[in-house]
Formats: C-alpha cells, structure tokens, sequence
C-alpha cells in the first residue's frame, strides 16, 4: 500500500447510505461542497495523523477536487492555512483534479494549479481517457501522476485490442515525466496485465473496498506483515 484515497460516504440517523452520485450534485448546487471540501482535507490530515501516532509509516492521502472548490476565492489561502495548522508534510497529499475544470476558466485554473503545487501538493491528473483528453491541456498543467478511468480497465477483460492503448497512456506519462494509477481495477487479469505493463499503481475492488478508519487499520496490518 503506497497511499490511500479519501472518499465522502454519508449514513443517515437509520444507517441508510445515501449515495454520492446523489448528495454531491446537491452540494455542488448550494454551493456547500468548498465548506465541505474543506472539512474533508482537514479529516483526511488527522486521519494521516492519527495513523502515524499508530506506528504506521507515512502514506500518500488523496483528495477530489470539484470544479465549485476551484471556483472559490480563497482556496489557496484555506488550503494553505489547514495545511499548515495539520503539520502534516504536504508531500503526502495528492490532490485529484479532472479535465473538464478547464471548460470555464482555463487561465485561472491553470495558475491555481501552480499555485497550489507551491504549496507542495502533489496534483493527479483523475479519469483520464473517459471522453475527451486532450494532449494540449497535459501540456499546459504540472501534474505528478495520470489515472486511467475504469471505462478503460474494464476493456481490458473484453476486448484485449484495448490493451495497447493503455500501455499508450502509461508511455505518455513517462513522457512528463509522471506516475500512472490504474483505476477501478476488480479482477486478477486486469491487475496481472497492468503488473505486466509495469503501471506503478493499482487501485481498486481487487485489493479492497472502502473502509472506515477502523477497517483500514486491519487492512494495513496485514499489508506490514
């Protein structure tokens, strides 16, 4: 286990499980998830925190970013702040963008980009390859790693004439000189044929589903022995 990725799950007072596809657009709407994003990072930080006090050794903590967050004024400025509050190395916080945030103000996004890679984030390039990716925009952005979307690893127990272009995927990203995840990934031939093609992370169903701080603790245990 290189890192772990921060997912917003909500259960309701009767223990149902509201799903994500349904409450994000929700916050999205009112505005609620830059209040919300930042929640997220600062638990994210004490998570990171609390399992060093554990004894487990630093791991990457990932966190999604929506397009409302990078609209914020002030984002730089709160991210910088819990940052800073956390003492948490900014090394081991990867922040997970997407390529349709360049649809509304490509200038204004890109110098946000820069300006949080000061901060000493890492930026991911998130489900790359799901409708249009542009070469351009790669260009244009200081990314630490790309993730293939799942639309792709799925292909790869159907149709094998979808293999080369993930290998394609993993050569460009050696072209930035940046690191590839596969996500989504549920099966052993999927994770066998990414091995293969040495794709340095996979993420996915395969080697666990989400877990509450509780259940991850178990998880990394066995992972150290």
């Amino acid at each position: 286990t290189v890192g772990i990725e921060a997912l917003l799950r909500w259960t309701t007072d009767d223990n149902r499980r509201v799903p994500p596809d349904r409450f994000i657009p929700i916050l999205e709407q009112t505005g609620l998830i830059y209040d919300v994003g930042l929640w997220v990072l600062e638990q994210t930080l004490l998570e990171h925190k609390r399992l060093i006090a554990k004894g487990f050794p630093p791991l990457r903590f990932s966190i999604n970013l929506s397009v409302i967050q990078f609209e914020g004024e002030d984002l730089i400025l709160d991210f910088a702040k819990i940052i800073e509050e956390s003492q948490v190395d900014p090394k081991y916080i990867e922040l997970e963008i997407t390529e349709s945030l360049f649809s509304k103000d490509p200038e204004n996004f890109i110098k946000k980009i820069y300006e949080l890679k000061e901060l000493g984030v890492r930026i991911a390039i998130d489900d790359f390859g799901k409708g249009y990716s542009s070469l351009n925009r790669l260009k244009l952005v200081p990314f630490d790693k790309l993730k293939i979307d799942k639309e792709i690893i799925d292909y790869i127990d159907v149709e094998r004439k979808w293999a080369p272009i993930t290998e394609n995927i993993i050569s460009l990203t050696r072209v930035f000189e940046a690191s590839v995840t596969a996500e989504g990934v549920e099966t052993k031939v999927q994770a066998d044929f990414l091995k293969s093609i040495d794709c340095d992370e996979i993420q996915g169903f395969y080697y666990s589903r989400p877990l509450l701080p509780e259940a991850l603790e178990e998880f990394l245990k066995k992972e150290i022995i």
